[in-house]
């Protein structure tokens, strides 16, 4: 029929001992197309240089700011994202978020592959 939580509900998970934080709605709404999370960062946080392997991604800032680094085919870019700004970003670009000031992001990933993400050594 239909799954409903808010995101305070979900509980917060270190992701191999390292920052940000992930609220893994997706784990708790089951849903069968996407894959929603919600990462809360500190300011200066950032995530590793990754891409995916069949996944596109959707950013929305549900608060603070952030620095998008996108590379692909050789060309880099760097975007300041804001409260309510969205962001789609096909699998093969590499992506790195640092927040500006604390945040809270919305990533939604599809097709719902577990383990898409690869890393830049």
């Amino acid at each position: 029929m239909y799954s409903r939580i808010t995101i305070d509900e979900v509980e917060e998970r270190d992701v191999d001992d390292e920052r940000p934080t992930l609220r893994a709605i997706g784990y708790e709404l089951r849903p069968e197309q996407m894959r929603p999370n919600v990462w809360e960062y500190e300011a200066g946080e950032s995530n590793v240089s990754h891409r995916q392997d069949e996944q596109e991604e959707l950013y929305v800032v549900l608060d603070g700011r952030f620095d998008v680094t996108i590379e692909r085919d050789g060309e880099r870019e760097v975007l300041e994202l804001s409260r309510h700004d969205c962001l789609v970003v096909p699998p093969e670009s590499w992506r790195q978020l640092e927040a500006r000031e604390e945040s809270t992001l919305l990533v939604v990933g599809s097709p719902n592959v577990k383990d898409d993400g690869i890393v830049d050594e």
